[in-house]
Formats: structure tokens, sequence, C-alpha cells
């Protein structure tokens, strides 16, 4: 039997039909309906199965608005604060500002916001209070010059003149040294999330630091001793923080290291210590109370015997503290090894002895 469907007209109307036909017995057999009920089924269908989905997407979208404006509005509100606050406020967000917002990004990047007003104002803070104490540290040198200098128009003889002259270099060779100083601070603290370290060798630094130091050591009457510097010793550490480091060291000991009306002796030595390398600048001065040994590594502290004698700023052992920081050594103060002077002793790791000499 052979089937087939098909649409029909009767008396007008539209019949969707099925055809049975049989060849043998010939017979045909037709089965009719109107596409009426067949339509109103199929409107009946769709819509029990869209109107729910329809109606779910309506409410998700209701949802989804007011979820989205309830988080952009506190963002908006951010904007409006952020707008209208004053360039000098550093303050945390307010809390009640995101008390409505339920994403956990908004929150995190408020957070991110209040971490990087926290770190602005910690660096205003630190750039106000290191103007603050460059201007006050300057301003003893620059008015004693100008002091001397006043004096000395004011004197008649060659020799008083000569004589102010003399002082007035002293004060700005004690200028111009406490810019240095600044300067270094600043390149400290500039480089020191990009520094490379880089295989130096101990030993020939502290040889032509000493060179260097020599004529001051003799003008002074200061004795330089050294040891432990006939062989190379390699350490990670950058050559120019390096030089800086030896520099303040020794010109901290030449400056400190001897008792008034006797004669100075600074000792540098490099001793290996199991997988360390130990640099050590020993003087024979007054020395420093361990209560001060701390705080000498701080910006703008100083001795007692610094105090006294008017000179530095407080800034060389802060910078060898600082230094050491970055080139991943440890730096100490402590006594002489009889109980006398005052030694600072930096601690570096060793490097491994093969290599091209720094």
């Amino acid at each position: 039997a052979e089937t087939r469907y098909t649409d029909l007209y009767y008396q007008g109307h539209r019949l969707r039909a099925v055809v049975l036909q049989r060849r043998e017995p010939r017979l045909q057999i037709v089965v009719a309906q109107t596409t009426t009920t067949r339509s109103a089924l199929l409107r009946q269908l769709v819509t029990y199965s869209i109107a729910p989905q329809v109606l779910l997407l309506l409410g998700l979208v209701v949802w989804l608005r007011r979820v989205v404006n309830r988080d952009l509005q506190p963002l908006s509100r951010l904007q409006e604060l952020v707008q209208a606050r004053d360039a000098a406020d550093l303050s945390p967000l307010p809390r009640e500002l995101l008390a409505d917002a339920a994403s956990r990004d908004v929150h995190g990047l408020a957070s991110a916001i209040d971490a990087l007003l926290g770190r602005v104002a910690e660096g205003v803070a630190a750039q106000r209070e290191f103007a603050g104490n460059v201007a006050h540290e300057l301003r003893t040198p620059l008015a004693g010059i100008r002091a001397l200098a006043e004096y000395g128009l004011a004197q008649q003889q060659p020799a008083r003149w000569r004589e102010q002259l003399q002082a007035v270099l002293g004060r700005q060779q004690h200028a111009s040294r406490l810019v240095d100083q600044l300067l270094a601070m600043a390149l400290a603290s500039e480089t020191g999330a990009v520094l490379q370290l880089q295989r130096v060798d101990l030993a020939a630094c502290a040889r032509d630091r000493l060179l260097q130091l020599l004529p001051l050591a003799d003008k002074a009457g200061v004795e330089l001793e050294a040891g432990g510097l006939d062989e190379p010793a390699w350490v990670m550490a950058a050559p120019a923080l390096l030089d800086g480091l030896l520099d303040n060291l020794l010109d901290n000991a030449l400056r400190y290291g001897h008792q008034p009306g006797a004669a100075g002796q600074i000792r540098l030595e490099i001793a290996r210590a199991g997988g360390r390398l130990l640099l050590s600048v020993t003087d024979r001065g007054p020395g420093i109370s361990a209560e001060q040994r701390d705080s000498l590594k701080a910006r703008w502290r100083q001795g007692s015997d610094g105090a006294r004698l008017g000179q530095g700023a407080g800034l060389g052992l802060s910078i060898v503290q600082r230094y050491a920081e970055l080139m991943q050594a440890e730096f100490g103060l402590d006594a002489g090894d009889d109980g006398t002077g005052l030694k600072a002793s930096v601690a570096f790791a060793a490097a491994a002895e093969e290599g091209v000499r720094a």
C-alpha cells in the first residue's frame, strides 16, 4: 500500500489529508482534517513553550538592570567624589560610598584605589620630610658662609681675609658633600626596583678607594691600614653602589675616627666567614654607644661626636645601610676589636671565583 499526504479543498475549506492506496484489490482510502484545528493546536503548543521563556528573559533583563544600576551607582558617586576632591586629600575612600555595591569587582577597585592613595600619601610625606630636612641642613652651612664672608669684608688685614676664605671653603665643601649624599640617597631609592647585581672584585674596589683616600688621610694625619686585599674577593654587587658604600664608610671613619689631639688610624679588612665575605672598616675614634648604633642607620641621625664637632648631616651611614640592602648585604655597627672606636661591617654573599675581574 502507498501512503501520501496532501492538501485538499472541500466546499471552500482547506483540508490536510492522508491517502492510502492499494492496487490489488484496487482500494483508496482518504482521511482528511481541517487545518483550523491543527493551527489552533500548533499555536497552543507554541504559546505554552515560548511564553515561559519570554517571561524568564524579561525577568532576567529586569534583574540584570537593577544589579548593574546598583553596582554602577557607587562608581558614579566615586567619579563625582574624585572630581570634587582636593588634590592634597589622599585619605582613603569613605566606606559608605560602596555600601550598596554587591559586586566583588567594585570592592576590589575601591581597595586598589585606597592602596594607591596610601602609597602616594607615603611618597608625598617622605618628600615633604626629605625637603624639610634638606632645607634645614643646607641652611646651616649657607648661613655660616654668609657670616664668614661678612666678617671677612669687615676686616682690613690680608691674613684675616685668607683665614676667612679658608673657613668659607671648608663650609662650602661641607655643603657640597651634603648635596652629593642627598643625590646618592635619591639614586638608591630610584634604582632599588631595577638594580642588577654582577660579579665584582671587592678587594680591587677597596684598594682603589684606599689609594684615592691617601691624600686626605695624610692631610688629616690619619694612618691607613689594610688586610685581606692581596687576593681577589668576588661578590655579587653593583660597582657604582659598592664604590659609594666604601666612600661613605671611609669618609665617616676619616672624620670621626680619631680622638682630639691624637693620631688617627683606619683599618680596612676583608675576611671570609663561611660562604660570605666580610668587609670591615675600623677606626680609633670615640666610638658610638650601643643605644645609638641602630638609630645611626636612619637618615638625619648622627652620633654625639659628630654633633659636637658640627660635622656631617647624619646621611653617610644611612647611605651605607641603603646600599647594603640594595645589594642584598648585611650592614652592622660594633665596637672595635679592642673595645675602642667603631667597626662598621658589611657582609656580602661570595660569588664564584671564575670570571672576569670588575
